[in-house]
């Protein structure tokens, strides 16, 4: 069996925040709480979950992009551990894995056009292209992408928001990664466009074999991407399956709660009785649970619960949840 392209084992981040005056030293956030996924090379791990789970987190610590904060577990990528590797060897090392960011406005540089952005990292990594090689792969890249390449001397505010974020998928594809951290892709653009880019990054999976860490809080754009679903909640993945059994048979409650709460597109649909109500609010990510995080607002709570850690299980189906360690 061949070894996974991205390996993440017992990731933790935590942040310390400052201490206000000659207070206490407050408690730690802990954005990200021991989290192991795998990704294989081509295919595609869905990140899902409310704001403020560690989505985002999870997606810099694996690229190295985290200061400040305290750091446990492993990230191995091509199986090269890069949570020690230092700046000099990151960048070495950074070329096998790309980012696409939220913004793609944010992202790109308003001062440089966009042939200009998409030939930047082929020099920064000096690929050893002649500078008319490095024109012709900005061009290829262009077409590539869906964007005419007579438009390279363009600025990025004379794109559309699709079209921008087409040029940063390009932009990361300029160096040849085998893996590329999609962190809420396409959240910004509207649900055609999103439909449109989608379709583009799974066409270039099938062309270039490119593995994703996909995030999003769209659980719609997930299911139709991803070939593994993970669920985080309160930095922890709660729930990991194949995409399939996950949207057909969830088994933790909030992944079911989470596809209960989903928009249904038929109007004569009444959903309402498979409707899985949450109590309470999002709980503090500076609190130490001594039992389940998820406990206080669990429509299907058990008395020790609140008292008892419960563990991600090693099947397939993988599920953090005391009702299923006690069946």
């Amino acid at each position: 069996m061949s070894t996974p392209l991205l390996q993440v084992r017992d990731l933790k981040v935590h942040f310390q925040p400052p201490r206000r005056g000659f207070g206490k030293t407050p408690p730690p956030i802990r954005a990200v709480d021991g989290v192991s996924f795998e990704v294989e090379a081509g295919r595609t791990l869905g990140l899902v979950g409310e704001s403020g789970c560690g989505k985002s987190t999870t997606a810099r610590a694996i690229l190295n992009l985290i200061s400040h904060a305290d750091r446990g577990g492993e990230v191995l990528l091509d199986g090269v551990r890069v949570d020690q590797l230092s700046e000099s060897d990151m960048r070495l090392h950074r070329s096998k894995a790309q980012m696409v960011f939220q913004d793609p406005f944010a992202s790109l540089n308003p001062r440089m056009t966009v042939g200009k952005i998409i030939r930047e990292p082929i020099r920064n990594f000096d690929l050893g292209l002649t500078q008319r090689d490095e024109q012709l792969e900005v061009i290829r890249l262009m077409e590539l992408v869906g964007i005419n390449p007579r438009y390279m001397n363009r600025y990025p505010h004379e794109f559309s928001g699709g079209q921008r974020q087409r040029i940063g998928i390009a932009r990361a594809l300029a160096v040849q990664p085998k893996l590329i951290v999609c962190d809420e892709a396409v959240s910004a653009l509207d649900v055609s466009i999103q439909a449109q880019v989608i379709n583009l990054l799974m066409d270039l999976q099938q062309k270039l074999g490119v593995a994703y860490v996909f995030i999003s809080h769209d659980l719609a754009v997930v299911r139709h991407i991803a070939d593994r679903v993970g669920v985080m909640y309160l930095g922890r993945i709660v729930e990991l399956a194949d995409s399939d059994k996950l949207y057909k048979t969830p088994r933790h409650p909030y992944t079911k709660a989470l596809l209960s709460a989903a928009p249904v597109p038929d109007p004569e649909q009444n959903v309402s009785q498979n409707r899985v109500k949450l109590e309470g609010e999002v709980p503090s990510p500076d609190i130490e649970y001594a039992g389940c995080p998820f406990a206080d607002r669990c429509p299907e709570v058990l008395g020790h619960c609140r008292s008892t850690p419960p563990t991600l299980s090693s099947e397939a189906h993988r599920v953090s949840c005391l009702l299923y360690e006690d069946a």
